[in-house]
């Protein structure tokens, strides 16, 4: 069981480095929402009594927690401008320190907010695995991301790790 869930995330990984040109279709990210439902709901060993309950309050959070992303990200586009990073103005920079301040704070209070909610349906192990597993997740997809990007040789038939030998 626990192989048919590490062979769901490995085809998710690929799903998520897979893209074309154009981006990532609705369909892959239909397909990675799958695969991290299913990671989650095993790592987590919802019953279906249990998952029903919490992956509407799950998905709640996840959509405020965008939300917050989109606005702060945007608000650091404004600041930072054409100039870029490095150019920015002591003014700039400090309503960036703000702004970044102020972000740390919703993220804080929005965490509190549903560490709360998965109390009503989670028991307290389950609601630290929930952060745990979460980032593991997150950062399992980013490492096979940029493992993928620093492989050199990718059309090599298959063979990824070594450049390929004429003989």
């Amino acid at each position: 069981m626990r192989f048919a869930y590490i062979l769901l995330l490995a085809i998710a990984c690929n799903v998520v480095v897979a893209q074309d040109r154009n981006g990532r279709s609705s369909d892959d990210w239909e397909k990675l929402k799958a695969a991290r439902i299913a990671f989650l709901s095993n790592r987590l060993q919802l019953t279906s009594e249990t998952a029903q309950k919490f992956w509407p309050i799950f998905n709640e959070y996840e959509k405020e927690k965008d939300a917050l992303s989109k606005k702060y990200n945007e608000q650091k586009r404004n600041l930072v401008g054409a100039n870029g990073w490095k150019n920015m103005t002591d003014e700039n920079a400090d309503k960036m320190l703000e702004v970044y301040l102020e972000q740390k704070q919703a993220e804080l209070d929005l965490e509190k907010k549903y560490l709360t909610r998965f109390n009503e349906v989670l028991d307290k192990n389950q609601i630290w695995m929930v952060i745990r597993i979460d980032s593991d997740f997150r950062r399992s997809l980013m490492k096979r991301i940029s493992d993928d990007k620093d492989r050199p040789n990718r059309d090599n038939g298959g063979n990824r790790h070594f450049p390929q030998q004429n003989h």
